[in-house]
């Protein structure tokens, strides 16, 4: 009997075991279907990841092709705009030099015909059988240059660019002469004579008493004009503006008006 029970035990038991094998291999079976299945997925996200990763990559080389293209073109650019403003600024020089000579050309041609006048009337009173200076004193002491000749030996040492032998006679001719025809033309050209030696501070100041002791005289426009192409020279060009700006307003029917047109263009009014 006890034999029996033995054998039903096991049996039983055999019976338990045979089932939790069976409830095992089906866990076991539906573990492996999900990890195929993560596998698979896994398999999908990794290959996912590396076509991305190669468009990024292409993406990236193209950006950089890109900014290497963007920055010589950039580059060139910025060359080409160098280059421009270059060009511009020499032609403004070169147009200012010009200007300049030509301005001065016409000075010298007034010099010149100033001369020339002086020339043919001394000619004339030595016809007449007039003397243009004055006779020696009784004294003895040396005589008195008239104005003419005073002047007329002045403008020969500018046109000569003796600027230092200029200026002392023109200094002269105002000594002997302060309310002399040729006053305010001395003046000016003691201020050319510091002019033609880049003197401008000494030269404007010159230039100035043209504009206060003679302002109705025909040489204002140009000392105002002398003037401001002065400051141009010293860096000042608000000094300048405003004197071409003068020139314009007051004497628009001058041969200097057009000129000072020109550099207020120039300076951006």
């Amino acid at each position: 009997m006890r034999k029996l029970w033995a054998v039903i035990l096991l049996f039983f038991c055999g019976c338990a075991y045979t089932q939790q094998v069976q409830d095992l291999s089906l866990r076991l079976s539906s573990v492996e279907g999900q990890l195929q299945a993560q596998e698979k997925r896994l398999s999908r996200l990794e290959a996912r990841q590396r076509d991305l990763n190669r468009r990024l990559s292409e993406l990236e080389k193209r950006l950089s092709a890109l900014e290497k293209e963007t920055g010589a073109l950039s580059q060139r650019r910025a060359d080409l705009l160098a280059e421009i403003q270059k060009t511009q600024a020499e032609i403004a020089r070169l147009n200012g030099l010009l200007e300049e000579l030509s301005y001065q050309q016409r000075q010298d041609q007034e010099a010149f015909s100033e001369f020339q006048g002086e020339v043919l009337k001394r000619l004339a009173a030595l016809e007449k059988g007039k003397k243009v200076s004055t006779p020696p004193s009784p004294s003895g002491k040396a005589s008195r240059p008239g104005q003419e000749e005073l002047y007329r030996q002045g403008l020969a040492a500018l046109k000569q660019k003796d600027y230092a032998r200029a200026r002392k006679l023109f200094r002269k001719y105002l000594e002997l002469y302060p309310r002399g025809k040729y006053a305010p033309n001395a003046y000016f050209w003691i201020g050319e004579t510091y002019y033609a030696q880049r003197r401008y501070e000494e030269a404007i100041l010159e230039y100035q008493k043209v504009v206060d002791h003679y302002p109705k005289h025909y040489k204002v426009p140009a000392a105002l004009l002398k003037q401001a192409l002065s400051f141009l020279h010293l860096g000042d060009n608000e000094a300048a503006r405003i004197l071409f700006r003068k020139i314009v307003k007051e004497y628009p029917r001058s041969e200097q008006a057009p000129v000072a047109r020109k550099y207020l263009k120039r300076l951006g009014r």
